[in-house]
């Protein structure tokens, strides 16, 4: 199995790989420890009419989604509208 060069920029690692196959260097690889964290949400509670809620949960589930992940995307969307309004 062949031995993978350092490079010393990515550009140069590009070049090299574009003009080689992985397949003749993946012996020389391991297995990456990647970790993904989740930032940690705080639970609020939010007194909703009946009516909007079963509103919302149409629209998610048209959407795929269920509907309290829908509402945090509309919360963040319009925090995100706003704040480029008040900017």
């Amino acid at each position: 199995m062949k031995k993978i060069p350092k490079f010393k920029t990515d550009e140069e690692a590009a070049k090299f790989w574009e003009a080689h196959s992985f397949q003749d260097y993946h012996g020389n690889t391991k297995e990456a420890g990647i970790k993904f964290v989740r930032r940690p949400k705080k639970t609020i509670a939010l007194r909703l009419d009946p009516d909007d809620i079963k509103s919302v949960e149409r629209v998610a589930e048209r959407k795929g989604l269920s509907y309290t992940p829908l509402l945090r995307m509309w919360i963040k969307e319009h925090l995100e509208k706003e704040e480029r309004h008040t900017a």
